[in-house]
Formats: C-alpha cells, structure tokens, sequence
C-alpha cells in the first residue's frame, strides 16, 4: 500500500524510486510467506546459512519458468530498485511506469492465488491505477541536466524496456490505462460542447491514429482469461442450462471462447470500433483483438444476470442467420 501510495502522490519527484523499494518488499515477503506456508519456514533460508532468500532466489523458487512475463517483469522492476540507489531520474517515470503498473496487479492476483488475500479488502480496488505519466523524453533537454553517464543509463534501460514490450505485448509485464474522450450525438455523455465559427473559446474535432496494441490490448482468449479472473474474485457463480459452468467446461473454467462468441455474435462487437479491431493483413482471413470496454460489456452483463445470460445469448444468436462456411470465428 505504501509503494502505491507513494507513486500517486504529487508532491515527491521519485516516484519510480520509492515506488519500486516498496513494491520489491512486498513482493518478497508475500513470496515467502507463501514458501513457509507450503514447504516450512527452513525453506526460506539459504542452506547451511542464517541469511534468509533474496527476491531473486524467491521467485525462482515460485515461478519456475524464466521466460513467464511475471518474471520477466519482476526482473525489471529489481533492476530499477537497484539503480535508484544511486540515481533520482523522475524520467523514468515515462517509461517504468506501465511496469510498475503490470507488477501490482500481479501482486493482486497472486496473493489471492497463494494465500488467499484479497488486496481490495485493505484498501479500494480503484486505488490499485497508477497515475502513470506517458509523456515523451526530451534527450536534448536531458543532456543539459544530467551527467553523461546518467542519461546514457537512462537511455539504455529505456530502449530495454521498450524492446522487451514490443516482443512480449503481455498485460502481467507491462500495462497502461488509457482516459479516451469520444464524440457523440447521444444524450449520456459526461461532458458537452458545441462548434461554433466564433466564440472566446473555439472546439475542434481532430482525429489522431491511435496505438492499436494499446487500446486493443486482448485476444480472445485474453478476454476469457480476464472474465474467468473476475468471476473468481466476485464469487459469481455463472449458469447455463441451469448449472454451474465450470462444470461444464474443459479444466472447468466458468468463461469459455464458445461463450465470448455469443457476446461477439450478439452485441456486434466485430463491427464495433469500440470493441474491436481487425489485426489481420490484407488477404489473410479476419483476425480480431479487443478492447478493454468489450471486458467491461461482457462482465457488466454477466453481473446483472448471472443465471441466465448465457442462456438467452444462445437463444437470440440462434434465431440470426448462420455464418458463412468457412468464416473465422473470433
């Protein structure tokens, strides 16, 4: 809570710093809190040594598999821990923030996986968003503050980061949220204005590309994974046919891809810029990822009505007209 704390609050320039202190300490007493619950406590000290496991050594011990993006992940954020020991760079902020992001919510979902603890009962789930500054870093205005060496090893981690993002595009090693602002002739929006030729303050409608991996951020079955995960924090119990779904699913998960196409098929998510997007290259068959409003409509459905929403999906799509043979589904 203290890592967190300290990123969000405006008045300190180390954010990256002390965020990445606290959060590293909280992962390694998590870390063998669960070793001691599983294995005894001597587990959790080197052998034939007082010295209890680095973190390192502790997630070796966990997570045995180097190349999972958790890990990959928890790499990252030890190394700026151990460089914020020599340096303060508030530019790290740019670029280590979507990092820090991504381990918090692994924290979340691995002391509910290990031990049970719901981070949301100690503080606000909503209190789990970093402010995370996506901002640009000037090298020219960083080369008239810092040491040479400073911004070489600045440049160095960022290029890191920025290469290792692009390869693995994973949520557990790096993560953003992103506030949109749409247009729209409805009568539900947040905020309003109007175009006029003339007035003290002029509005403009201007239209900018937009970085698909981030507002599209999942696969199909990215999104199962994400239902499945919120049914199991919730406690929703999802029905069909009158029964639990986990029992009717293979490794009994609650959320299938069979069911992600009748919220597809039925809310028209493929046709919906808002839900979805075509990654596919010209001539290959359609292959759609998703954003993070779909995850937001299907489990907002499936919340106000548990029992019997899967049902009545199926029921409606049945009535539509089949897919052309052949069509690719999700």
């Amino acid at each position: 809570m203290l890592a967190i704390e300290l990123y969000n609050r405006p008045t300190i320039q180390y954010h990256v710093e002390g965020c990445s202190f606290f959060l590293c300490n909280a992962w390694e007493l998590m870390l063998k809190a669960h070793i001691i619950e599983r294995y005894g406590i001597g587990e959790i000290y080197y052998p034939g040594n007082t010295r209890t496991l680095s973190l390192e050594d502790c997630l070796k011990k966990v997570f045995t598999n180097s190349k999972d993006p958790l890990r990959r992940n928890m790499d990252k954020l030890i190394d700026v821990r151990n460089t914020s020991a020599h340096f303060i760079v508030p530019e790290y902020e740019s670029f280590y923030g979507p990092i820090l992001q991504a381990s918090v919510e692994n924290f979340d979902r691995q002391a509910r996986r290990l031990l049970g603890i719901e981070v949301s009962d100690l503080i606000p789930e909503n209190y789990l968003v970093l402010s995370v500054r996506k901002s640009a870093v000037d090298e020219d205005e960083c080369r008239a503050r810092y040491d040479p060496i400073v911004l070489e090893k600045m440049l160095e981690k960022r290029e890191g980061i920025l290469t290792t993002a692009d390869e693995l595009d994973n949520r557990k090693f790096s993560c953003t949220y992103v506030t949109e602002l749409r247009s729209t002739k409805k009568g539900d929006a947040d905020h309003t204005f109007r175009i006029a030729e003339s007035g003290d303050v002029p509005v403009a409608i201007i239209k900018t590309p937009v970085e698909v991996k981030n507002k599209y951020p999942y696969r199909p079955s990215g999104v199962v994974k994400a239902i499945c995960e919120r049914l199991a924090k919730s406690n929703v119990v999802l029905m069909q046919d009158g029964s639990d779904t986990r029992a009717r699913t293979k490794n009994r998960r609650p959320f299938n891809l069979y069911m992600f196409g009748l919220f597809t098929s039925f809310y028209g998510m493929k046709t919906d810029s808002r839900y979805s997007y075509d990654n596919s290259l010209e001539g290959e068959a359609s292959s759609f990822i998703y954003s993070q409003q779909a995850v937001d409509l299907i489990w907002d459905k499936i919340r106000e009505n548990p029992e019997g929403v899967i049902d009545r999906l199926k029921k409606e799509v049945a009535k539509r007209p089949k897919p052309t043979p052949g069509a690719k589904e999700f």
